[in-house]
């Protein structure tokens, strides 16, 4: 950091410092506290305990001081509530240094990772339990959807996505290279909606369906398909995927994404266990994936309401024959890296 011009160092203090609310507290050998500044009354400090000791205002503090080593550095610590920070203890010959840092976004990133994660994890368990062929009407009574196995009306967004062949590609890229490429980007698209917790509900070679707000979750039904519908749309901007022969034959998903009341359940007897849905949202979304260009993804009035911050990645559109759906929206372009 020495080497690097005074404008850099300052430029990278302020981006480090920036929504951390820094404070400092400086300390006699003893503990107590000689002076400090900063965002004191964001850490109930203001006003500052002088001559005080730091752990009857610090409660982690306690038993700290002296320190055996050179520095000491506390993570993720809640001395309240609704306060989340890092503290830094800095010996110099002496006295000590308290810097305290807000880490309350990074806690809360953490947690909606956690969050995701958690999920993810459910999706996963329940669509193998769904989809398994040895599935009795009591194991698929499953914990992890809230929806009756043998029926049930729910409300559900539904994303359709398809994968449409370049102009050509059908008759000049070898058929192995093609279907194999053609399974890879299903299954990479398959994976994308079952990490926003969608379940799925069709699988075929060129199409991929799945079904949200089926698994418990915080987030509204259509914000995650249309989450899951906008990190596809990103995943496939940089290009078309592939290399060699089938580089550029597969063009990236179009995506279809709508809202409503749909029937689903558990079918019995050969395909006990498997997810089947029926309903309007379906079809609608069946209409605006074919309507959709490669990499574009259309939604219709319900999923864009309830869509939340998402809403600035769209914009109105006039989608020709599709009156059935009404207001049509689109994602905004990709700005490729």
């Amino acid at each position: 950091m020495t080497d690097l011009p005074p404008i850099i160092r300052d430029y990278l203090c302020r981006r480090a410092l920036a929504h951390r609310q820094p404070v400092y507290l400086h300390l006699d050998r003893t503990g107590n506290i000689r002076d400090g500044g900063g965002h004191l009354a964001h850490y109930d400090l203001d006003p500052l305990a002088v001559n005080q000791p730091v752990s009857a205002v610090l409660d982690f503090m306690e038993g700290i001081l002296p320190l055996e080593d050179d520095a000491c550095h506390l993570g993720c610590l809640q001395p309240q509530a609704d306060v989340c920070l890092d503290a830094h203890i800095i010996p110099d010959e002496k006295a000590y240094w308290l810097l305290l840092l807000d880490t309350r976004e990074e806690e809360r990133q953490r947690r909606a990772m956690q969050q995701k994660a958690n999920e993810l994890a459910l999706v996963r368990e329940a669509q193998a339990r769904l989809l398994t062929t040895e599935a009795s009407p009591a194991a698929a009574r499953l914990p992890t959807v809230n929806f009756d196995p043998q029926g049930d009306r729910k409300q559900v967004s539904v994303l359709v996505a398809g994968l449409r062949l370049a102009a050509g590609a059908a008759r000049d890229t070898p058929p192995a290279a093609l279907l194999d490429q053609l399974a890879r980007r299903g299954r990479k698209v398959a994976a994308g909606l079952q990490a926003e917790a969608g379940l799925l509900h069709a699988h075929t070679s060129t199409t991929v369906i799945a079904i949200f707000g089926l698994v418990p979750t915080q987030a509204d039904s259509s914000e995650q398909a249309l989450a899951a519908a906008l990190n596809l749309q990103r995943d496939f901007s940089s290009g078309h995927h592939g290399h060699g022969p089938v580089a550029g034959s597969i063009l990236p998903p179009a995506i279809g994404v709508t809202t409503g009341m749909a029937v689903v359940g558990l079918e019995a007897g050969s395909d006990a266990g498997r997810l089947h849905a029926i309903g309007p949202p379906l079809q609608a979304a069946s209409r605006l994936m074919r309507s959709a260009q490669p990499g574009q993804v259309l939604t219709d009035v319900s999923s864009f309401t309830a869509s939340g911050d998402l809403q600035v990645r769209f914009e109105p559109i006039t989608a020709e024959g599709d009156k059935h759906t009404g207001p049509v929206y689109v994602s905004r372009r990709v700005r490729r890296p």
